[in-house]
C-alpha cells in the first residue's frame, strides 16, 4: 500500500476524531487540518504535531487525500475544489445536502478519476459483517436508532443525521426498487425533525421499518432482520449478534406447535430457543470501525478501487433519505390539539 499524505477538513466532533485515528496510523502521515475558527484548527494540530490552515484550498500541493467532516451543507463547496485539484476523499455522511450537490460530487469524482468514500460507518462495524454473513433472503427489517440531544449536527434534521445510517444499510444488501415510502415524525428542538418512522417497501418484496430519534434519554441503537431462513439481531453499540434459525423438524414442517400434547407444554416452552428455533449469541471479533473505515478508504485509492461505500452508494442514501422527508408528515410535541399541523422538515 503506497504511503499517502492525508488532510482533515473540519475540525468539530468527528473531524478530531479522524484527526487523532489518522495521526496514528504508519501508512499515512497527517499534515495538516483545517477549520475557519483558526484557535479550533491551531489547538487539535498541535495534538498532532501537524500544520493549520482556514480554508480547504490550502491543502491544494500538501496532500494526496482528504477528510471532509465539515457541515453537511458545506460538503460539495469543499469537495469538489479538491476533487478537482486531484485529491481523493473520504466525506463524513450524508454526502451532501441536496441530492444535486450530491450528484455534483459523484460527476466529479468520476471525471477527475477520483476515489470518494462516504462515512457510512456502520457498513464498519464487525457485527453488520458478521449479521451480513447469515443465509437467507430478507424479507423484513426493524430498526431503531435513539440518541440523546447532542447539540450537534442542528444543520439537519434526524433523518440526515441518524436515520441514514440504516438507509445505507438496507440499501447495502440490493432490495431492489424503492416502491413506496411512508414517514411520520415529531419536532420538538426547533427546525427540523427529531424522531422519525419510516416504513420502505422494495420491490424485492423487503420492508423496512426504520426508528430514529435524537431527542431520546438513552442511546440504543440496534436492529433486527429477518430473512427466509433466520432471524438476526443487531446491537451495534454492544456489537453482538443474535441469531435464531429453523430447526430441521420446523424447516421440513414437521413440527406443528398443536401437535405438542398439553402435559408437555410447560417444558417444551423452557426449550424452544434450543429445540424448535434455536437460538445463538454469535462472537463478534473487536475492531474500531472508524479505523476501518481508513483502511478501506487508503486502500482503495491506492489499489485504484472502489471503497466499500462508494460516492454513488453515498448519492443513493440520501436520495432515499430525502424522499422520506418528502413525505414526511410531522408533529409539533406538545402543541395544543387545535394547532397540531402537518409540517415537512426545514
Amino acid at each position: 500500500m503506497s504511503y499517502a499524505r492525508v488532510g482533515v477538513v473540519g475540525c468539530g466532533h468527528l473531524g478530531k476524531i479522524h484527526a487523532r485515528l489518522l495521526a496514528g496510523r504508519d501508512d499515512c502521515t497527517l499534515v495538516g487540518v483545517v477549520d475557519p475558527i483558526s484557535d479550533v484548527a491551531s489547538a487539535v494540530a498541535e495534538i498532532h504535531n501537524c500544520e493549520s490552515y482556514s480554508e480547504p484550498e490550502d491543502l491544494v500541493g500538501r496532500v494526496d487525500a482528504a477528510v471532509v467532516a465539515a457541515p453537511t451543507g458545506l460538503h460539495a463547496k469543499v469537495a469538489i475544489p479538491l476533487l478537482e485539484a486531484g485529491i481523493d476523499l473520504l466525506i463524513e455522511k450524508p454526502i451532501a445536502a441536496s441530492v444535486e450537490d450530491a450528484r455534483a460530487i459523484v460527476v466529479t469524482a468520476r471525471r477527475y478519476g477520483r476515489v470518494v468514500a462516504v462515512g457510512h460507518v456502520e457498513r464498519f462495524n464487525p457485527a453488520w459483517a458478521l449479521a451480513c454473513q447469515q443465509p437467507g433472503k430478507p424479507l423484513f427489517i426493524e430498526s431503531a436508532r435513539l440518541a440523546p440531544f447532542t447539540y450537534r449536527s442542528l444543520d439537519v434534521g434526524v433523518v440526515f443525521d441518524l436515520m441514514i445510517h440504516d438507509i445505507d444499510l438496507v440499501l447495502s444488501l440490493q432490495p431492489g426498487r424503492l416502491e413506496n415510502i411512508e414517514s411520520d415524525g415529531i419536532v420538538a428542538t426547533g427546525g427540523h425533525e427529531d424522531v422519525v418512522k419510516a416504513r420502505l417497501t422494495f420491490g424485492s418484496g423487503l420492508v423496512a421499518d426504520l426508528m430514529a430519534s435524537r431527542i431520546n434519554p438513552v442511546l440504543s441503537r440496534q436492529l433486527s432482520m429477518w430473512t427466509t431462513e433466520t432471524m438476526v439481531s443487531v446491537d451495534f453499540n454492544a456489537k453482538t449478534v443474535g441469531v435464531v434459525a429453523a430447526s430441521e423438524e420446523v424447516a421440513t414442517g414437521r413440527f406443528v406447535a398443536d401437535s405438542v400434547p398439553l402435559g408437555e407444554r410447560v417444558v417444551a416452552k423452557d426449550s424452544f430457543f434450543q429445540d424448535v428455533l434455536p437460538h445463538q449469541t454469535l462472537p463478534v471479533p473487536d475492531s474500531n470501525a472508524i479505523v476501518s473505515e481508513h483502511d478501506d478508504f487508503l486502500r482503495a485509492r491506492a489499489d485504484g478501487v472502489e471503497p466499500r461505500v462508494s460516492a454513488s452508494a453515498g448519492s443513493a442514501a440520501l436520495e432515499v433519505a430525502t424522499r422520506v422527508l418528502d413525505v414526511l408528515k410531522c408533529t409539533k410535541l406538545g402543541a395544543p390539539p387545535a394547532i397540531m399541523g402537518i409540517r415537512k422538515s426545514a
